[in-house]
């Protein structure tokens, strides 16, 4: 029997959340009932070029994706009548507005918006999504913590939101760290401000103040990068915090760290927290959003009481006079509590019996 074909509108494919998402659902196609296509609004990016590398049905149209783009609104209408799919799934702002008004005009059976974070939406903002969520069959939620916002917001009625935990890449368990006479931190994630990598390398120089020797890794790329350089320079923080830049398997940087970091202003989900937890390694986060859905303080991590560098270089200090084995009980914990429920074949299932349920409901 044909696949009815899902077809995933996203802005851009380059490096982030929805991107490794993306990535994970294009490269696990083995494990649904749907054929997966994927449509990136604007540009391509890091992730675009592997999953056209792999030959997925990946098309790139490389239109403007600012609100409100006629020319992404018609670019889509054009693939979706090339492509036919049963279901069109956008995710994040700019897919919701232009793919849900294509998917409608187009007459796609299911329309689907998936809102990848925590919203902080002005009042016209707000009204602009209530109209656009009108379009939708559903909104997909990536965490309690984002339906709760949508709610909150009054965009969408609670009864039209479904939480679909997001499918993570899992991690080979890694092997015990090397000592040394260093407390070694890691973090993976886009430089830009609601991901407060600032505020890290900040705690670093709080750390040494203090009389702590850390050595920090941050892996990952985006607009605050001259930023951060600018600031390890400025706390002469050179021997102690290295910034790698984007790294398509950032894990492998960080097998000998004792701890990793999420200092996230705002988090909808928190992938990268994730893989971090997948690996065995013990995780130190700010209790935002969808994390204390995934952290349970002192249980398979722990949570930190803020956002500022002193909050967070707190917790870190809190965590450095651990022992070893106390570290690694934490890390193990994680990675039970990660790996089945945030698998790619967990998300499938879930996602194949929520697709094949509004196709049902549509055509009735």
């Amino acid at each position: 029997m044909t696949k009815k074909t899902v077809l995933h509108v996203v802005e851009s494919l380059n490096f982030g959340g929805v991107e490794s998402h993306i990535r994970t659902i294009a490269l696990n196609t083995q494990e649904t009932a749907f054929e997966h296509n994927i449509c990136v609004i604007a540009e391509g990016g890091a992730i675009a070029d592997e999953l056209i590398a792999a030959k997925c049905p990946i098309v790139v149209l490389r239109e403007r994706s600012k609100i409100p783009s006629l020319g992404a609104i018609l670019a889509l209408i054009k693939e979706i009548r090339s492509r036919r799919p049963s279901i069109i799934h956008c995710h994040g702002a700019e897919a919701n507005f232009h793919g849900l008004i294509a998917g409608r005009i187009c007459g796609v059976q299911v329309c689907l918006a998936e809102e990848i974070g925590i919203p902080q939406h002005s009042r016209k903002a707000q009204m602009v999504f209530f109209c656009v969520y009108r379009l939708a069959d559903a909104v997909v939620a990536v965490s309690e913590g984002v339906k709760k916002r949508l709610i909150d917001l009054r965009e969408v009625r609670p009864e039209r939101v479904h939480v679909l935990l997001n499918p993570t890449q899992m991690q080979s368990e890694r092997d015990q760290p090397e000592l040394s006479d260093r407390f070694r931190l890691g973090f993976v994630g886009r430089l830009e401000k609601v991901k407060n990598p600032l505020a890290l390398i900040q705690a670093a120089a709080l750390l040494r103040e203090r009389g702590l020797a850390v050595q920090l890794t941050i892996v990952g790329d985006g607009s605050q990068r001259g930023l951060l350089d600018d600031a390890v320079k400025l706390l002469d923080l050179e021997s102690v915090v290295d910034l790698v830049g984007f790294d398509p398997q950032p894990f492998d940087r960080l097998s000998n760290v004792d701890l990793y970091i999420q200092p996230s202003i705002s988090e909808g989900f928190g992938l990268a927290l994730v893989e971090a937890m997948s690996a065995g390694i013990p995780v130190l986060a700010t209790p935002v959003g969808g994390t204390p859905e995934i952290v349970i303080d002192c249980e398979n991590g722990w949570l930190l009481s803020g956002t500022d560098p002193t909050a967070i270089a707190d917790g870190i200090e809190r965590c450095a006079v651990l022992s070893p084995e106390t570290l690694d009980t934490i890390g193990r914990n994680g990675r039970k509590s990660v790996f089945c429920r945030f698998s790619s074949a967990t998300y499938f299932a879930a996602c194949d019996a929520f697709y094949a349920r509004l196709l049902l409901e549509r055509s009735t």
